[in-house]
């Protein structure tokens, strides 16, 4: 994030540095690569069916669905969005929170999206795949540790545009049309009807988890140090109580 576009030499050392977010990106176009040539969803659909998650896996004992559907995508293209914004994201997350949060972020937005999933939408026969969560997560805590600077080519704050993706996800959540909430499913297919179907082949649940986790570990980054003096004028006011 910077106010008049990316340093590309920095944006190039830093991705050259990022060893997580390369290793994660090269492992999910290994298995992209594994999955294409088996022949993909058409030729193999049970295995979209055992690696992806969806309520129907974990109630026959599929657990391992709640981490293996980051791992795979529906085609191409859609590897190529996520990889796309992780190689953006991660080399930045890496340098300025390190490899711990790095990896905490990864994990919670995957589990988080994934639980939100299975909570809104995830009755449906299809799967949920991909690594969104992990990219939600990402932008959140981006945005949320640098509200004021911008993020390259969004010409908004970073405050601006995470609360944005926020209330965009999560409204898009709470008025698809399978959650069969009163009045905002009706919205929803509106939305379905002018938009297009599509609009709710994406999990929003999945993204507005993701990110509420990312935005959560934002505020923690920015808590307030404890000092000395803070920990002296609570013991102060316990002995008093």
């Amino acid at each position: 994030m910077r106010g008049h576009g990316p340093n590309w030499r920095d944006v190039g050392d830093d991705l050259a540095a990022a060893r997580a977010t390369l290793s994660l990106v090269g492992v999910l176009v290994a298995i992209q690569i594994v999955l294409a040539a088996l022949g993909g969803v058409d030729r193999v659909p049970q295995l979209y069916l055992d690696l992806g998650l969806s309520r129907n896996g974990l109630a026959h004992g599929k657990v391992w669905e709640l981490a293996t559907y980051g791992l795979i995508h529906a085609n191409w293209l859609h590897l190529a969005l996520n990889s796309a914004a992780l190689l953006a994201l991660g080399p930045r997350l890496e340098r300025i929170g390190g490899l711990r949060l790095w990896g905490w972020l990864m994990l919670g937005g995957l589990l988080a999206g994934g639980g939100l999933h299975l909570l809104a939408d995830g009755g449906g026969d299809r799967p949920l795949v991909g690594a969104s969560g992990c990219v939600f997560a990402a932008v959140l805590w981006l945005t949320g540790v640098s509200p004021g600077s911008r993020m390259w080519p969004v010409p908004v704050s970073g405050k601006s545009l995470g609360i944005g993706m926020l209330l965009a996800s999560g409204g898009l959540m709470l008025v698809n049309p399978a959650l069969g909430l009163p009045v905002l499913s009706d919205w929803g297919r509106a939305l379905a009807s002018a938009l297009g179907d599509s609009l709710f082949e994406v999990s929003h649940a999945c993204h507005f988890g993701g990110g509420l986790i990312g935005w959560m570990a934002a505020r923690w980054t920015l808590r307030p140090p404890v000092t000395l003096e803070k920990l002296q004028r609570d013991r102060r006011r316990r002995e008093k109580a």
